[in-house]
């Protein structure tokens, strides 16, 4: 009668402890949604790529013609919701600053024309990050080995990830007068915009298409460091205020006046065989502007409490012999 008093015991007990781990397992491979949320502060750079300014050759595109020298200081806040282990969806809202200047490029027909423009960037956007490689977070307990390994050593490995979506953002092209102020370019219809055969009109607001690729790096469970480059396909080719052709300044002088017809050509006159007459080449309007940034981020993973992550009730069975 012991003996099966005993065995219907051990079969309880095996019962309640293999249900225990079955949940512990089932709680691991849901751990994830505890911090579906996440919050990342960045500070980076910015830089710009379209017409003004670049490398010192011509035909140059996307970052073969990025000017170092020009880099400025970017910052991002970005808040994330994970909807799988590997897949979140994100919102952002970034500031940065871009800069072109021709005088700096020893390209001789870029450095002639002689533009020159700066923008503040303020984006707000929407997309995904899916993580290709997922970072190890490592154990809870710190627990260690027979050896004195510790276990969930790996909790430090990288992760890598992808990133894409759509933004709007705002930007003023602005450029330095003969006098040192700073003038707002648009108002000025330096392509004649909006005047008869001038260039069509342009806002202060535009879509871009954010692509770029990222690296994770966990220092516990919920904080961590990210290091990401993004690159801002735009669907505008006046972030620079250049895009189309040279406007007959005589007609800027009359319709716009005041520093229109400065700022339209301000070409060097450094060479004799080459005139920039109205008509001519000023811009490409087949190559839109663009622009990037390189962002340092500590994101915080944000605790769920929810009911489903409680404590899984075991039912006391008392054993009696």
């Amino acid at each position: 009668m012991k003996l099966i008093k005993a065995f219907l015991t051990y079969v309880t007990l095996s019962f309640v402890l293999g249900s225990a781990v079955y949940a512990q397992g089932f709680y691991n491979r849901n751990a994830w949604k505890k911090h579906r949320h996440e919050l990342n502060i960045g500070l980076g750079v910015s830089n710009f790529l379209g017409e003004v300014g670049g490398r010192d050759r011509v035909g140059s595109n996307f970052i073969w013609d990025l000017e170092f020298s020009k880099t400025n200081f970017a910052a991002q806040f970005n808040y994330q919701y994970y909807l799988g282990q590997k897949l979140a969806l994100r919102t952002s809202f970034t500031y940065g600053k871009v800069i072109g200047d021709d005088a700096l490029t020893a390209e001789i027909f870029r450095h002639n024309r002689n533009l020159s423009f700066q923008s503040t960037i303020l984006e707000a956007g929407i997309g995904f990050e899916y993580q290709f490689l997922k970072e190890k977070i490592g154990n809870n307990y710190n627990l260690k080995s027979s050896t004195g390994k510790k276990l969930g050593a790996k909790s430090l490995s990288i992760g890598m990830y992808v990133t894409a979506g759509v933004a709007g953002f705002y930007y003023n092209p602005k450029a330095v007068a003969p006098d040192g102020s700073l003038v707002a370019l648009r108002p000025l219809r330096t392509e004649g915009q909006g005047l008869p055969n001038g260039a069509d009109e342009y806002g202060k607001f535009s879509v871009a298409i954010p692509v770029g690729f990222g690296v994770r790096k966990s220092l516990n469970r919920t904080i961590g460091l990210k290091f990401e480059l993004t690159h801002r396909f735009t669907f505008t080719d006046y972030i620079d205020d250049a895009s189309t052709s040279y406007y007959d300044p005589s007609v800027l002088a009359t319709e716009v006046g005041g520093l229109s017809p400065y700022f339209s050509n301000p070409q060097l006159g450094e060479l004799w065989d080459l005139t920039t007459a109205p008509g001519q080449q000023r811009g490409d309007p087949t190559d839109r502007d663009g622009y990037m940034f390189f962002m340092a981020s500590l994101y915080i993973k944000l605790e769920t409490k929810q009911k489903f992550y409680g404590r899984h009730k075991v039912r006391r069975v008392k054993a009696s012999f």
